[in-house]
């Protein structure tokens, strides 16, 4: 039932011209996900938290650095908390916190080496807050240049570390999405269509999200590529 329902869904939006690489090469191999220590195939993954923060820097995108804190003293607190997960079952967390919030893929790394978990980073940018943790080029460059960014992060790693994101993390507050917001969207079906990336927002309410679902059809984007973070803030 799941392949046909899969099958369906790629001839409904391949017709339509939203056919990503994931979904293209689907016949040609298994699903696989991008770790933090390189892919591995989704089937093994084990149960999943979909939704964790090891570490956050709430000071603002004009102010944030690796520098604020010492990375052994951060280890040494998170190791526990992970071994615990792993004991009581958990194989892989996806990673939420975007860059310019505290995003650290090198702890990372040492968190899945030293404990077995498999972690997945992001691309993306967060709006939400009204912007604290946007970097300043978010407001002033379009969706193209935007995108281009994320998908330098995909292509090549982040920061020249050769960690390679497993989803793109988006953050919108309540309410109509702002201009800066459409952009972030945009920049991020786009690459979506380029790298077959999940897009998972931090959304405020169901204004927000129906804002988003709107501009990712625009963009020709199926919504099963993108995930509303925080539904419970609606009924």
């Amino acid at each position: 039932m799941l392949a046909a329902m899969l099958r369906r869904e790629f001839l409904q939006w391949g017709a339509l011209g939203c056919a990503t690489p994931l979904m293209s090469r689907a016949a040609e191999r298994a699903p696989e996900v991008m770790t933090v220590r390189g892919l591995r195939p989704a089937g093994e993954l084990g149960f999943v938290l979909p939704h964790e923060h090891v570490l956050v820097d709430f000071i603002g995108a004009a102010e944030v650095s690796p520098a604020r804190y010492d990375a052994d003293v951060a280890f040494a607190k998170i190791r526990p908390f992970v071994e615990e997960a792993k004991m009581l079952g958990c194989a892989t967390m996806m990673e939420c916190t975007p860059a310019f919030l505290g995003r650290d893929p090198r702890l990372l790394v040492r968190l899945s080496e030293a404990t077995g978990i498999n972690f997945v980073t992001n691309t993306g940018y967060y709006a939400a807050r009204q912007n604290k943790f946007l970097p300043a080029h978010a407001l002033s460059e379009d969706a193209d240049v935007l995108a281009a960014r994320w998908q330098r992060e995909w292509r090549d790693g982040i920061e020249g570390m050769g960690v390679r994101p497993g989803f793109i993390k988006l953050g919108f507050d309540a309410g109509a999405l702002s201009e800066v917001a459409q952009k972030l969207v945009r920049a991020a079906a786009r690459t979506h269509r380029a790298s077959g990336l999940t897009i998972a927002a931090h959304t405020g309410d169901d204004v927000a999200a129906l804002a988003q679902i709107a501009l990712l059809g625009e963009e020709k984007v199926a919504p099963a590529a993108w995930i509303w973070v925080h539904a419970q803030n609606a009924k």
